[in-house]
Protein backbone atom coordinates (compact mmCIF):
# COMPACT_ATOMS: atom_id res chain seq x y z
CA UNK A 1 0.00 0.00 0.00
CA UNK A 2 1.44 3.42 -0.97
CA UNK A 3 2.34 5.76 1.87
CA UNK A 4 0.10 8.79 2.36
CA UNK A 5 2.98 10.74 3.86
CA UNK A 6 4.30 13.63 1.79
CA UNK A 7 7.77 13.43 0.29
CA UNK A 8 9.64 16.73 0.35
CA UNK A 9 12.86 17.76 -1.39
CA UNK A 10 15.02 20.30 0.42
CA UNK A 11 17.61 22.05 -1.76
CA UNK A 12 20.59 23.16 0.30
CA UNK A 13 22.05 22.16 3.69
CA UNK A 14 22.76 25.62 5.00
CA UNK A 15 20.81 27.06 7.91
CA UNK A 16 17.49 27.24 6.01
CA UNK A 17 17.77 23.70 4.63
CA UNK A 18 18.77 22.22 7.98
CA UNK A 19 15.91 23.99 9.74
CA UNK A 20 13.43 22.82 7.09
CA UNK A 21 14.62 19.22 7.43
CA UNK A 22 14.46 19.43 11.22
CA UNK A 23 10.79 20.45 11.11
CA UNK A 24 9.90 17.82 8.52
CA UNK A 25 11.46 15.18 10.76
CA UNK A 26 9.38 16.45 13.69
CA UNK A 27 6.17 15.49 11.80
CA UNK A 28 6.63 11.77 11.00
CA UNK A 29 2.91 11.09 10.62
CA UNK A 30 2.53 13.64 7.85
CA UNK A 31 5.92 13.53 6.10
CA UNK A 32 8.31 10.93 4.85
CA UNK A 33 12.00 11.45 5.59
CA UNK A 34 13.18 14.57 3.75
CA UNK A 35 15.78 14.36 1.01
CA UNK A 36 18.27 17.20 1.43
CA UNK A 37 20.39 17.96 -1.63
CA UNK A 38 23.75 19.55 -0.81
CA UNK A 39 26.24 20.41 -3.54
CA UNK A 40 29.25 20.39 -1.20
CA UNK A 41 30.67 17.81 1.20
CA UNK A 42 29.45 19.39 4.43
CA UNK A 43 26.63 21.29 6.09
CA UNK A 44 26.67 25.01 6.80
CA UNK A 45 26.23 26.79 3.50
CA UNK A 46 27.78 30.24 3.52
CA UNK A 47 29.28 29.60 6.97
CA UNK A 48 31.80 27.14 5.51
CA UNK A 49 34.99 29.18 5.13
CA UNK A 50 37.00 28.73 1.91
CA UNK A 51 40.56 30.01 2.19
CA UNK A 52 41.24 30.34 -1.54
CA UNK A 53 38.07 31.14 -3.52
CA UNK A 54 38.40 30.75 -7.28
CA UNK A 55 35.26 31.91 -9.05
CA UNK A 56 31.57 32.48 -8.45
CA UNK A 57 30.56 29.09 -9.81
CA UNK A 58 32.38 27.09 -7.14
CA UNK A 59 32.66 29.57 -4.28
CA UNK A 60 29.56 29.36 -2.15
CA UNK A 61 30.90 30.98 1.00
CA UNK A 62 31.14 34.71 1.62
CA UNK A 63 33.10 34.30 4.86
CA UNK A 64 36.39 36.11 5.35
CA UNK A 65 39.06 34.88 7.74
CA UNK A 66 38.48 37.15 10.72
CA UNK A 67 34.76 37.72 10.37
CA UNK A 68 32.73 37.88 13.54
CA UNK A 69 28.96 38.01 13.57
CA UNK A 70 27.37 41.47 13.43
CA UNK A 71 24.44 40.20 15.48
CA UNK A 72 24.75 38.71 18.96
CA UNK A 73 24.37 34.95 19.17
CA UNK A 74 21.38 35.46 21.47
CA UNK A 75 19.47 36.90 18.49
CA UNK A 76 20.90 34.55 15.88
CA UNK A 77 20.07 31.15 17.37
CA UNK A 78 17.14 28.94 16.43
CA UNK A 79 14.44 29.26 19.12
CA UNK A 80 14.68 25.53 19.91
CA UNK A 81 18.48 25.20 20.02
CA UNK A 82 20.90 27.49 21.87
CA UNK A 83 24.49 28.45 21.29
CA UNK A 84 27.05 27.51 23.93
CA UNK A 85 26.31 30.06 26.70
CA UNK A 86 30.02 30.37 27.54
CA UNK A 87 30.68 32.07 24.20
CA UNK A 88 30.67 35.87 23.91
CA UNK A 89 27.72 37.48 22.18
CA UNK A 90 29.63 38.26 18.97
CA UNK A 91 31.37 35.15 17.76
CA UNK A 92 33.80 34.05 15.07
CA UNK A 93 32.23 32.48 11.98
CA UNK A 94 33.75 29.10 12.87
CA UNK A 95 31.56 28.98 15.99
CA UNK A 96 28.44 29.45 13.86
CA UNK A 97 29.49 26.56 11.63
CA UNK A 98 30.09 24.41 14.72
CA UNK A 99 26.63 25.36 15.98
CA UNK A 100 25.02 24.28 12.69
CA UNK A 101 26.91 20.99 12.76
CA UNK A 102 25.66 20.37 16.32
CA UNK A 103 22.12 21.27 15.26
CA UNK A 104 22.40 18.76 12.40
CA UNK A 105 23.37 15.95 14.74
CA UNK A 106 20.99 16.94 17.55
CA UNK A 107 17.99 16.51 15.25
CA UNK A 108 19.39 13.53 13.28
CA UNK A 109 19.39 15.40 9.98
CA UNK A 110 22.69 14.11 8.58
CA UNK A 111 21.37 10.71 7.34
CA UNK A 112 18.85 12.61 5.18
CA UNK A 113 21.50 14.65 3.33
CA UNK A 114 22.82 13.70 -0.10
CA UNK A 115 26.24 15.35 -0.08
CA UNK A 116 28.19 16.27 -3.23
CA UNK A 117 24.87 16.29 -5.06
CA UNK A 118 23.96 19.13 -7.39
CA UNK A 119 20.34 19.81 -8.32
CA UNK A 120 20.34 20.61 -12.04
CA UNK A 121 16.61 20.70 -12.84
CA UNK A 122 13.33 21.14 -10.97
CA UNK A 123 10.06 20.85 -12.92
CA UNK A 124 6.41 20.55 -11.99
CA UNK A 125 4.68 17.35 -13.03
CA UNK A 126 1.91 18.35 -15.49
CA UNK A 127 -1.45 18.60 -13.78
CA UNK A 128 -3.05 20.66 -11.06
CA UNK A 129 -0.76 23.60 -10.23
CA UNK A 130 -2.28 24.06 -6.79
CA UNK A 131 -1.18 20.57 -5.71
CA UNK A 132 1.72 20.15 -8.11
CA UNK A 133 4.26 17.42 -7.55
CA UNK A 134 7.83 17.84 -8.78
CA UNK A 135 10.55 16.14 -10.76
CA UNK A 136 14.01 16.82 -9.30
CA UNK A 137 17.01 15.93 -11.45
CA UNK A 138 20.32 15.75 -9.56
CA UNK A 139 23.85 14.58 -10.20
CA UNK A 140 26.26 12.93 -7.75
CA UNK A 141 29.80 12.48 -9.06
CA UNK A 142 28.44 12.65 -12.59
CA UNK A 143 25.65 10.13 -12.06
CA UNK A 144 22.21 11.55 -12.84
CA UNK A 145 19.18 10.67 -10.75
CA UNK A 146 15.53 11.62 -11.34
CA UNK A 147 13.17 11.63 -8.34
CA UNK A 148 9.58 12.70 -7.77
CA UNK A 149 8.47 14.76 -4.77
CA UNK A 150 5.21 16.13 -3.43
CA UNK A 151 6.81 19.47 -2.56
CA UNK A 152 10.09 21.35 -2.86
CA UNK A 153 11.69 23.70 -0.33
CA UNK A 154 14.31 25.93 -1.98
CA UNK A 155 16.91 26.77 0.67
CA UNK A 156 19.94 27.89 -1.32
CA UNK A 157 20.45 31.23 0.41
CA UNK A 158 21.45 34.48 -1.25
CA UNK A 159 25.13 35.02 -0.47
CA UNK A 160 26.77 33.05 -3.27
CA UNK A 161 26.15 35.01 -6.48
CA UNK A 162 27.62 38.55 -6.31
CA UNK A 163 25.77 41.53 -7.73
CA UNK A 164 28.15 43.86 -9.57
CA UNK A 165 26.66 47.04 -11.04
CA UNK A 166 27.73 48.33 -14.43
CA UNK A 167 30.21 51.20 -14.14
CA UNK A 168 31.31 53.15 -17.18
CA UNK A 169 34.95 52.61 -18.17
CA UNK A 170 35.55 49.71 -15.80
CA UNK A 171 37.27 47.68 -18.52
CA UNK A 172 39.96 50.40 -18.70
CA UNK A 173 40.73 50.41 -14.96
CA UNK A 174 44.21 48.99 -14.41
CA UNK A 175 43.78 48.20 -10.73
CA UNK A 176 42.49 45.08 -9.04
CA UNK A 177 38.70 44.62 -9.02
CA UNK A 178 36.89 42.11 -6.82
CA UNK A 179 33.63 41.59 -4.97
CA UNK A 180 33.56 41.30 -1.18
CA UNK A 181 32.47 37.69 -1.77
CA UNK A 182 36.12 36.95 -2.61
CA UNK A 183 37.74 39.05 0.11
CA UNK A 184 39.48 36.88 2.71
CA UNK A 185 42.12 38.84 4.71
CA UNK A 186 43.54 42.40 4.75
CA UNK A 187 47.29 41.77 4.66
CA UNK A 188 47.36 41.35 0.86
CA UNK A 189 46.17 44.96 0.50
CA UNK A 190 49.10 46.45 2.45
CA UNK A 191 50.16 49.90 1.21
CA UNK A 192 47.35 50.03 -1.34
CA UNK A 193 44.75 52.70 -2.00
CA UNK A 194 41.44 50.86 -1.79
CA UNK A 195 37.96 52.05 -2.70
CA UNK A 196 34.99 50.07 -1.37
CA UNK A 197 31.67 50.65 -3.11
CA UNK A 198 28.85 50.10 -0.60
CA UNK A 199 28.49 50.92 3.09
CA UNK A 200 26.42 47.99 4.28
CA UNK A 201 27.69 45.73 7.06
CA UNK A 202 30.31 44.08 4.81
CA UNK A 203 31.56 47.37 3.39
CA UNK A 204 32.03 48.97 6.80
CA UNK A 205 33.53 45.84 8.34
CA UNK A 206 36.06 45.30 5.56
CA UNK A 207 36.99 49.01 5.58
CA UNK A 208 37.80 48.74 9.28
CA UNK A 209 39.92 45.64 8.68
CA UNK A 210 41.79 47.26 5.78
CA UNK A 211 42.51 50.45 7.73
CA UNK A 212 45.27 48.69 9.68
CA UNK A 213 47.09 47.66 6.49
CA UNK A 214 46.13 49.77 3.45
CA UNK A 215 47.62 53.20 2.75
CA UNK A 216 44.20 54.76 2.23
CA UNK A 217 40.65 53.41 2.30
CA UNK A 218 37.67 55.21 0.76
CA UNK A 219 34.17 54.06 1.62
CA UNK A 220 32.01 55.08 -1.35
CA UNK A 221 28.26 55.05 -0.80
CA UNK A 222 24.96 56.73 -1.63
CA UNK A 223 23.40 56.84 1.82
CA UNK A 224 23.39 59.62 4.42
CA UNK A 225 26.63 60.59 6.20
CA UNK A 226 27.80 58.00 8.68
CA UNK A 227 27.51 59.14 12.28
CA UNK A 228 30.81 57.79 13.58
CA UNK A 229 34.45 58.78 13.31
CA UNK A 230 36.50 56.45 11.10
CA UNK A 231 40.23 55.76 11.48
CA UNK A 232 42.53 58.49 10.12
CA UNK A 233 43.21 56.73 6.83
CA UNK A 234 39.54 56.00 6.10
CA UNK A 235 37.45 58.61 4.30
CA UNK A 236 33.96 58.79 2.81
CA UNK A 237 32.91 59.59 -0.74
CA UNK A 238 29.78 59.52 -2.88
CA UNK A 239 29.22 56.58 -5.26
CA UNK A 240 31.73 55.65 -7.95
CA UNK A 241 30.14 56.39 -11.33
CA UNK A 242 33.08 56.10 -13.73
CA UNK A 243 36.49 54.48 -13.99
CA UNK A 244 39.68 55.51 -15.74
CA UNK A 245 42.85 53.52 -16.26
CA UNK A 246 44.55 55.13 -13.24
CA UNK A 247 41.66 55.88 -10.91
CA UNK A 248 38.00 56.23 -10.11
CA UNK A 249 35.57 59.13 -10.50
CA UNK A 250 32.88 59.79 -7.91
CA UNK A 251 29.42 61.25 -8.38
CA UNK A 252 30.65 64.69 -7.29
CA UNK A 253 33.19 64.71 -10.14
CA UNK A 254 36.25 64.17 -7.95
CA UNK A 255 38.77 61.65 -9.24
CA UNK A 256 41.07 59.67 -6.96
CA UNK A 257 44.01 57.47 -7.76
CA UNK A 258 43.30 53.94 -6.60
CA UNK A 259 44.78 50.54 -7.26
CA UNK A 260 41.92 48.42 -5.85
CA UNK A 261 38.13 48.52 -6.09
CA UNK A 262 36.07 46.19 -3.91
CA UNK A 263 32.37 45.91 -4.69
CA UNK A 264 30.39 45.58 -1.46
CA UNK A 265 27.16 45.68 -3.42
CA UNK A 266 25.39 42.59 -2.18
CA UNK A 267 24.13 39.54 -4.00
CA UNK A 268 21.52 38.45 -6.48
CA UNK A 269 19.26 35.44 -6.21
CA UNK A 270 20.34 32.51 -8.33
CA UNK A 271 18.18 29.48 -9.11
CA UNK A 272 19.70 27.89 -12.24
CA UNK A 273 17.78 24.63 -11.72
CA UNK A 274 14.55 26.39 -12.75
CA UNK A 275 15.87 27.31 -16.18
CA UNK A 276 14.05 25.42 -18.98
CA UNK A 277 16.80 23.00 -19.93
CA UNK A 278 15.20 19.62 -19.44
CA UNK A 279 11.92 18.13 -18.30
CA UNK A 280 10.36 14.75 -17.56
CA UNK A 281 7.99 12.71 -19.69
CA UNK A 282 6.99 9.19 -18.69
CA UNK A 283 9.88 9.09 -16.27
CA UNK A 284 12.44 10.06 -18.91
CA UNK A 285 14.54 13.21 -19.05
CA UNK A 286 13.77 15.21 -22.20
CA UNK A 287 14.12 18.73 -23.54
CA UNK A 288 11.23 20.98 -22.49
CA UNK A 289 10.38 24.64 -22.68
CA UNK A 290 6.84 24.64 -21.24
CA UNK A 291 7.92 24.21 -17.62
CA UNK A 292 7.75 26.36 -14.49
CA UNK A 293 5.79 29.57 -14.96
CA UNK A 294 8.64 31.78 -13.83
CA UNK A 295 7.02 35.08 -14.82
CA UNK A 296 6.31 37.29 -11.84
CA UNK A 297 2.96 38.87 -12.61
CA UNK A 298 1.19 39.13 -15.93
CA UNK A 299 1.98 42.41 -17.61
CA UNK A 300 4.96 43.21 -15.40
CA UNK A 301 8.39 43.57 -16.99
CA UNK A 302 10.47 41.82 -14.35
CA UNK A 303 13.55 39.83 -15.19
CA UNK A 304 14.62 36.52 -13.72
CA UNK A 305 17.03 36.41 -10.76
CA UNK A 306 20.19 35.98 -12.80
CA UNK A 307 19.73 39.53 -14.12
CA UNK A 308 20.02 40.91 -10.60
CA UNK A 309 16.88 43.03 -10.90
CA UNK A 310 14.33 41.06 -8.96
CA UNK A 311 14.31 37.46 -8.17
CA UNK A 312 11.25 35.43 -7.65
CA UNK A 313 7.93 34.43 -9.07
CA UNK A 314 4.94 35.92 -7.22
CA UNK A 315 5.25 34.91 -3.59
CA UNK A 316 2.51 34.67 -1.01
CA UNK A 317 3.76 35.55 2.46
CA UNK A 318 7.16 36.06 0.83
CA UNK A 319 7.80 32.35 0.66
CA UNK A 320 5.12 30.35 -1.23
CA UNK A 321 4.82 30.41 -5.01
CA UNK A 322 1.33 31.82 -5.63
CA UNK A 323 0.79 29.64 -8.69
CA UNK A 324 2.52 26.51 -7.34
CA UNK A 325 1.87 26.43 -3.56
CA UNK A 326 3.86 23.22 -3.11
CA UNK A 327 7.01 25.20 -3.93
CA UNK A 328 8.50 27.22 -1.07
CA UNK A 329 11.45 29.61 -0.91
CA UNK A 330 12.80 29.44 2.64
CA UNK A 331 15.28 32.12 3.73
CA UNK A 332 14.99 34.39 0.68
CA UNK A 333 14.19 37.52 2.71
CA UNK A 334 17.01 39.96 3.45
CA UNK A 335 17.93 42.26 6.34
CA UNK A 336 16.48 39.86 8.90
CA UNK A 337 17.54 37.61 11.75
CA UNK A 338 17.97 34.59 9.46
CA UNK A 339 17.84 31.55 11.75
CA UNK A 340 14.72 32.54 13.72
CA UNK A 341 12.95 33.72 10.57
CA UNK A 342 13.52 30.49 8.63
CA UNK A 343 12.32 28.67 11.75
CA UNK A 344 9.00 30.48 11.25
CA UNK A 345 8.91 30.11 7.48
CA UNK A 346 9.56 26.37 7.53
CA UNK A 347 6.77 25.76 10.04
CA UNK A 348 4.33 27.89 8.07
CA UNK A 349 5.06 26.07 4.80
CA UNK A 350 4.72 22.63 6.39
CA UNK A 351 1.41 23.62 7.99
CA UNK A 352 0.20 24.57 4.52
CA UNK A 353 1.37 21.26 3.03
CA UNK A 354 -0.41 19.34 5.80
CA UNK A 355 -3.64 21.18 5.03
CA UNK A 356 -3.77 22.71 8.51
CA UNK A 357 -3.33 26.23 7.16
CA UNK A 358 -5.52 26.69 4.05
CA UNK A 359 -4.31 29.21 1.51
CA UNK A 360 -6.45 31.85 -0.20
CA UNK A 361 -7.42 31.29 -3.85
CA UNK A 362 -4.62 31.67 -6.37
CA UNK A 363 -5.97 34.97 -7.70
CA UNK A 364 -6.01 36.45 -4.22
CA UNK A 365 -2.40 35.40 -3.59
CA UNK A 366 -1.40 36.89 -6.94
CA UNK A 367 -3.26 40.08 -6.07
CA UNK A 368 -1.39 40.40 -2.77
CA UNK A 369 1.92 39.87 -4.57
CA UNK A 370 1.02 42.57 -7.07
CA UNK A 371 0.07 44.96 -4.27
CA UNK A 372 3.47 44.45 -2.58
CA UNK A 373 5.21 45.12 -5.88
CA UNK A 374 3.19 48.25 -6.66
CA UNK A 375 3.79 49.71 -3.20
CA UNK A 376 7.49 48.91 -3.46
CA UNK A 377 7.79 50.70 -6.80
CA UNK A 378 5.78 53.71 -5.60
CA UNK A 379 8.29 54.07 -2.79
CA UNK A 380 11.01 54.42 -5.45
CA UNK A 381 12.93 51.39 -4.23
CA UNK A 382 15.02 49.15 -6.52
CA UNK A 383 13.34 45.92 -7.48
CA UNK A 384 16.21 43.88 -6.05
CA UNK A 385 15.18 45.17 -2.60
CA UNK A 386 11.66 43.76 -2.89
CA UNK A 387 12.20 41.21 -0.14
CA UNK A 388 14.27 43.33 2.20
CA UNK A 389 12.33 43.37 5.44
CA UNK A 390 14.33 45.23 8.08
CA UNK A 391 11.91 46.60 10.67
CA UNK A 392 9.03 44.84 8.89
CA UNK A 393 10.40 41.43 9.82
CA UNK A 394 8.78 41.37 13.26
CA UNK A 395 5.26 41.96 11.99
CA UNK A 396 5.94 39.44 9.21
CA UNK A 397 7.15 36.72 11.59
CA UNK A 398 4.20 37.37 13.87
CA UNK A 399 1.75 37.05 10.98
CA UNK A 400 3.22 33.66 10.03
CA UNK A 401 2.84 32.42 13.60
CA UNK A 402 -0.69 33.79 13.97
CA UNK A 403 -1.87 32.34 10.66
CA UNK A 404 -0.34 28.90 11.15
CA UNK A 405 -0.85 28.73 14.96
CA UNK A 406 2.69 28.09 16.19
CA UNK A 407 4.59 29.90 18.93
CA UNK A 408 5.73 33.34 17.74
CA UNK A 409 9.23 34.70 18.20
CA UNK A 410 9.95 36.21 21.59
CA UNK A 411 9.49 40.02 21.63
CA UNK A 412 12.94 40.38 23.24
CA UNK A 413 14.55 39.45 19.92
CA UNK A 414 13.24 42.60 18.26
CA UNK A 415 14.39 44.73 21.18
CA UNK A 416 17.88 43.23 21.17
CA UNK A 417 18.15 43.40 17.38
CA UNK A 418 17.28 47.10 17.34
CA UNK A 419 19.64 47.86 20.24
CA UNK A 420 22.47 46.09 18.40
CA UNK A 421 21.74 48.02 15.20
CA UNK A 422 22.00 51.32 17.08
CA UNK A 423 25.29 50.32 18.72
CA UNK A 424 26.70 49.13 15.37
CA UNK A 425 25.72 52.33 13.56
CA UNK A 426 27.21 54.57 16.24
CA UNK A 427 30.43 52.66 16.92
CA UNK A 428 31.26 49.96 14.33
CA UNK A 429 34.77 49.57 15.73
CA UNK A 430 33.72 48.69 19.27
CA UNK A 431 30.17 47.31 19.36
CA UNK A 432 31.34 43.70 19.29
CA UNK A 433 32.73 44.16 22.81
CA UNK A 434 29.15 44.18 24.10
CA UNK A 435 27.65 41.07 25.66
CA UNK A 436 23.99 40.32 26.25
CA UNK A 437 21.91 37.98 28.33
CA UNK A 438 18.26 37.28 27.53
CA UNK A 439 16.34 37.28 30.80
CA UNK A 440 12.93 36.18 29.51
CA UNK A 441 10.70 36.58 26.44
CA UNK A 442 10.50 40.33 26.98
CA UNK A 443 13.78 41.57 28.46
CA UNK A 444 17.55 41.37 28.15
CA UNK A 445 20.51 42.83 29.98
CA UNK A 446 23.78 44.18 28.60
CA UNK A 447 27.33 43.83 29.85
CA UNK A 448 30.21 45.69 28.29
CA UNK A 449 33.99 45.76 28.19
CA UNK A 450 33.92 49.25 26.67
CA UNK A 451 35.83 52.03 28.40
CA UNK A 452 34.82 55.69 28.31
CA UNK A 453 37.37 56.48 25.59
CA UNK A 454 35.84 53.79 23.35
CA UNK A 455 32.70 55.87 22.98
CA UNK A 456 34.58 58.83 21.50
Amino acid sequence: MASSRLRVAVIGAGSAGLCSARHILSRPLAFDLPVVFEATSQVGGTWVYMEEPENVENTHSSMYRDLKTNLPKEVMEFPDFSFNPSLPSFIHHSEVLKYLEEYTDKFSIRPCIKFNTCVVSVYPVPGNQERASWWVVSTTHGEEVVEKFDAVMVCVGHYSHPYIPDIEGMKDFQGQVLHSHFYRFPEVFSSRSVVLLGSGPSGVDIAMELSAHAKHVILSHRGPPLNWSPPENVSMAPPVIRAAHDGLIFENGIKVEADTLIFCTGYKYHYPFFLPRTGISNGQVMERKDVLDWGFLDGEDIENPDQGKGHLPPLYKRLIHARYPTLGFIGACKIVIPFPLVHCQAQFFLEVLEGKCPLPPTEQMLSESRKELVEHRRAGLPLKYLHRLGEKQWEYAQSLADTASFQPLAPVLAKLYEATREFRNSNPLMYRKLNFTILDREDFEMRTDLKDEDYV
